[in-house]
């Protein structure tokens, strides 16, 4: 008969079911009643390690469990704390990780790790005290890192950066009387519009970086015409005109620089009068790009 150790408090708890549950002779002498009772020791002695076997075995700290082969059912662990149902912490300082979870799942099947909150609050969360958050690793390079069925914008998160460029949109669609309104923020580039009385569309730049140059070229339609500006001490404060009087049904490229490099790139569409089905009075329209 296989030998299965127990640590003490299991066999203290078998000894103490097993005693509960002996007979208590009805009798005027104790002699035999004490007999009835050891033997009912010494069956749970013999008989503990197989009762509880028949619902799973000890977990034994520091060691495999179970000792070998494979457990075949879920173990599962229901709480209805206030807090987290379980955690896993190690306590060593400078190596040693919290915990493993290892599967050979086929795709399509069950994830090695799975977090499903059933409410409406977050299924996870990663902090770190660290500058890198955590890594994702794939033995395929050209492997997707991730997928998803979102389509909100993730806060915080550089999705819309390319090849180290980070691009950003311009839509500014006003009707008369239009006070000026932030358009773009990018790489110490600010540009404002607004839509006076005409309507007359109005576009100035300023930027956080001082001595910083912004060329502006644009051509405008009858006769295309050519127009060109240029500020080469653009500082915190000041407030370049884009274009002059001569915006209307226009278009063109604006280009921005700074001391320490940075610069950004601005194709952009500029009209005033009746526009997109009368909704807009004054319009200026384009796409960003940083390096």
């Amino acid at each position: 008969m296989a030998d299965r150790k127990l640590d003490d408090r299991a066999w203290v708890e078998a000894i103490d079911e097993y005693a509960k549950r002996a007979p208590r002779p009805r009798t005027r002498s104790g002699g035999q009643g004490r007999w009835i009772f050891a033997s009912a020791v010494v069956l749970a002695l013999t008989v503990s390690p197989f009762a509880i076997g028949a619902t799973g075995s000890v977990l034994q700290e520091g060691k495999r469990n179970p000792s070998s082969g494979n457990a075949h059912r879920e173990t599962q662990l229901i709480s209805d704390s206030k807090t987290y149902g379980t955690r896993q912490s190690n306590t060593r300082k400078g190596n040693g990780g919290g915990a493993v979870y290892g599967c050979r799942s086929n795709p399509g099947r069950e994830p090695c790790i799975r977090s499903n909150n059933l409410s409406t609050g977050r299924a996870f969360e990663f902090e770190t005290d660290g500058a890198e958050a955590g890594r994702i690793e794939t033995k395929a390079s050209t492997a997707r890192p991730f997928t998803t069925n979102a389509t909100g914008v993730a806060t915080g998160l550089n999705a819309d950066r390319v090849d180290s460029f980070d691009i950003a949109r311009i839509d500014f669609r006003g009707a008369v009387g239009t006070a000026q309104t932030d358009v773009l923020n990018l790489g110490g580039l600010i540009l404002r519009a607004a839509c006076g009385t005409g309507p007359d569309l109005a576009v100035t730049a300023t930027t956080t970086v001082p001595d910083s140059t912004l060329h502006v070229f644009w051509g405008r339609d009858p006769g295309d015409a050519s127009f060109y500006r240029q500020d080469n001490d653009l500082d915190p404060g000041d407030a370049f005109s884009i274009m002059g009087p001569n915006d209307d049904s226009s278009a063109g490229t604006l280009t921005y620089a700074t001391p320490a490099g940075a610069n950004v790139s601005l194709t952009f569409a500029a009209d005033q009068g009746v526009l997109l089905g009368s909704s807009t009075a004054c319009l200026f329209t384009g796409t960003a790009l940083q390096g």
